[in-house]
């Protein structure tokens, strides 16, 4: 996992800057479950029109899943879109459903699962909930700031 973390974060430090065009700067930074099995790190673009992201899972010392993560404006519309590159599998997009100053919801009705990807922040704390839409088989993970 370190290796992973240590890439990643040399591949998206040029990256950093502020993200006040997307209202998404509060997801910035690294985040990490109590349990230090799963971890994700979020940081903006130079431009602040967008974020990029990577998440990975530990079971037994060896990495069972990661993903890299993208959320920016896109489409005549320039709505927010999230997109995940999961490990093995195709993009998925959602757009922009709901923001606030600590929270975001993306949906993609058309996905079978998840349809929607909801991100809280309270404090040190990050909730993050994918679930089928009006939050049907939620899986809840919780993390703090990394240290």
């Amino acid at each position: 996992m370190r290796v992973l973390f240590a890439l990643f974060t040399t591949v998206t430090a040029s990256l950093t800057g502020q993200a006040q065009e997307t209202g998404l700067e509060w997801l910035a930074g690294c985040w990490i479950s109590p349990d230090a099995k799963t971890q994700e790190v979020w940081v903006t673009d130079k431009l602040g029109a967008g974020l990029t992201g990577f998440s990975v899972s530990i079971l037994d010392d060896a990495v069972r899943f990661y993903e890299v993560l993208s959320i920016k404006q896109a489409g005549p519309a320039e709505s927010l879109v999230y997109t995940a590159y999961p490990s093995g599998q195709s993009p998925t997009s959602f757009t922009a459903e709901a923001l606030t100053d600590s929270s975001a919801l993306f949906v993609n009705a058309d996905h079978d699962y998840p349809q929607e990807i909801r991100y809280e922040r309270e404090g040190n704390e990050l909730r993050a909930t994918i679930s089928l839409l009006g939050g049907r088989e939620a899986r809840v993970q919780t993390m703090i700031a990394c240290d």
